[in-house]
């Protein structure tokens, strides 16, 4: 077992590949995934080999990860998101101690308050406990099967992980840790903040609903303006195959790439409600048979995001209705879709993706449904039928390789 150690773990939040992700294609049916509570005596094991042993109490709590299937639009305007939640997630240990230290499976060092230029996602877990605890020092040891390649999906994890170790400490705090209200009104726009303060860039609330809701929903439906999470019926889930792919060398775009859309998303909004459109809050209020009335009253430069905004929504509503009534095929076109929309009119996508989605829109007669860019990081979601998922996976990752050199790494959620 082995921890990620990539040039690019300065961006990706460390995590235990070896667990986290199936050796080869023809293994990907047999894979089991670490449980909850195996990892959490790892975390348990990490805190006191980091930090020794002390009479304080160790507590311990789990976290599932999740993957957007179509979400990312709701990074930037409120609206709808569906989420596929993971059987990897992220264990977190903590006891009390006279001053806060944090360490990681997958990093060496332990850091406290005074560690100088810390990696964004210490500093989104260093946030959220100070504003959890107040002053109250702890000693924390995370252990994730979370790919940092996901990364909005671990940070959410993360957090909702760290939210219920420090509840199991039983430690008054400033939100009711046990009301379901709360978390809803309160504190998942604390935790969206205080990771998008460390990231430098908008986080939306649609990826911690998801983790709250848990890994039982096959998949979820999540609202982030009125911050409701919905399980979603379906066979899809084992009717199909899904994996996530990890090309291997992350592409992001730089945080003002996303400021950048923020601030266009509501530039837009703006000017909507000034030409016609009074008390539109958000573009999932925007009707898909007004859209082009819509563009029609923007700049141009705007208009390829109100684009994506809106018809991310709408496929988002289309995906779920199409998974109630079996229809793969629909699903397979809209994960192609999300994935145009992201790249041509969004400009988000990365190289490593776009090649990935390619190779798997080109087997869409041979087993592969379709395929997307799935998070910021440039993590790739994939769909198939069973009995030729394991196959075209395979024969994916050797043209993948072929052609770039390596092939990418391969998730079973």
């Amino acid at each position: 077992m082995s921890p990620d150690s990539s040039p690019s773990a300065a961006f990706v939040p460390p995590f235990y590949a070896d667990d986290a992700f199936v050796g080869t294609p023809e293994q990907f049916e047999e894979y089991e995934a670490p449980g909850a509570d195996g990892l959490q005596r790892r975390a348990r094991d990490l805190l006191k080999e980091r930090m020794g042993t002390a009479t304080a109490p160790v507590s311990t709590s789990f976290a599932c990860g999740t993957v957007g299937v179509q979400a990312d639009q709701t990074h930037y305007s409120d609206g709808f998101g569906l989420f596929l939640p993971l059987r990897q997630g992220v264990a977190v240990a903590a006891r009390y101690a006279e001053t806060t230290q944090i360490t990681f499976a997958g990093h060496e060092e332990t850091w406290t308050d005074e560690a100088e230029a810390p990696p964004s996602w210490l500093v989104a877990m260093r946030r959220i406990l100070q504003e959890l605890l107040a002053d109250h020092q702890v000693e924390v040891a995370v252990v994730s099967t979370v790919p940092g390649i996901c990364r909005d999906g671990y940070l959410a994890a993360l957090a909702v992980a760290v939210m219920r170790v420090v509840r199991a400490l039983d430690v008054s705090t400033a939100i009711d840790l046990n009301s379901v209200q709360s978390l809803r009104d309160d504190l998942v726009p604390l935790l969206a903040g205080e990771i998008g303060t460390a990231l430098d860039c908008p986080y939306s609330t649609g990826y911690l609903l998801a983790t709250f809701a848990g890994p039982e929903p096959a998949f979820t439906l999540v609202d982030t303006a009125t911050r409701e999470h919905l399980p979603v019926e379906t066979e899809a889930r084992t009717a199909l195959r899904w994996a996530v792919l990890d090309p291997g060398a992350p592409e992001p775009r730089p945080v003002e790439f996303h400021r950048q859309r923020q601030a266009q998303a509501r530039d837009a909004l703006r000017r909507l409600r000034e030409n016609g459109f009074s008390g539109l809050t958000s573009f999932r209020e925007l009707e898909h048979r007004d859209l082009d009335d819509a563009i029609a009253v923007l700049p141009e430069a705007l208009c390829p995001v109100v684009r994506h905004l809106v018809t991310e929504n709408r496929r988002v509503q289309k995906h779920v209705a199409a998974m109630r009534r079996s229809d793969w095929q629909m699903i397979g076109a809209l994960l192609l879709m999300s994935h145009a929309s992201q790249r041509d009119e969004w400009e988000g996508t990365s190289t490593a993706a776009d090649r990935i989605v390619a190779e798997a829109e080109s087997r869409t007669h041979d087993g592969l449904y379709g395929a997307c860019m799935t998070g910021r990081s440039g993590a790739v979601i994939v769909a198939g039928r069973p009995n030729a998922f394991e196959r075209e996976l395979r024969q994916l990752s050797h043209e993948v390789a072929d052609a770039h050199g390596h092939a990418p790494h391969i998730l079973a959620p």
